[in-house]
Order: structure tokens, then sequence, then C-alpha cells
């Protein structure tokens, strides 16, 4: 049972850090990284391409916008005291 999970934990090992063990690419050494590369050549991308994304919300779509919506039925926000100011006063630094 030992010899087995001996083995085991080896070739766990071995197939983990295989990708550790990789040798990154080096990306200096491609075309694209000389000074005389001329990117205005490049085919333009297709397909897939992400539209932009709305940030405005519709408001349209929500519980409230609907003409059965009792407003009344909310609950009162709550009032809070403002809190002091959470400011350091560095005139009373050993820094100085």
């Amino acid at each position: 049972m030992k010899m087995l999970t001996s083995v085991t934990l080896s070739a766990l090992l071995m197939f983990a850090s295989q990708p550790a063990m990789a040798e990154k690419p080096d990306f200096s050494k491609t075309n694209a990284a000389k000074a005389s590369y001329d990117f205005s050549q490049n085919r333009s991308a297709t397909g897939n391409q992400l539209q932009p994304g709305s940030t405005q919300h519709d408001f349209s779509k929500t519980l409230a916008a609907t003409a059965e919506y009792d407003f009344s039925v909310n609950q009162p926000a709550t009032e809070t005291e403002p809190k002091p100011s959470t400011q350091h006063d560095f005139s009373k630094t050993a820094a100085l």
C-alpha cells in the first residue's frame, strides 16, 4: 500500500510540475517585435466582435414601472447622523 501511495504521489508531482517547468515564450524574437514591423499590413479582425455595452439601465422593465406598483408600501428611509471626519491630522505626527 505504501508503494502504491508513493508511486501515485510521484506521478502526480511529476505531472503537476511540468507546466511550471515549461519554457516561457520569448516574444522579443518575433517579427512583430522588430522596429521595422508594419502593423498596418495586418488583416483586420472579423467575427466574434464585442458590441459596446450600454451603460444605461432600462427602468421601464423594473417592477416599479408597472401600473400596479404601490409606492406607499415602500419603507421610509431612515435618517442617519453624519459621521465625523476620518482625516488624519498630520500636524501631530512625529515626522514634523
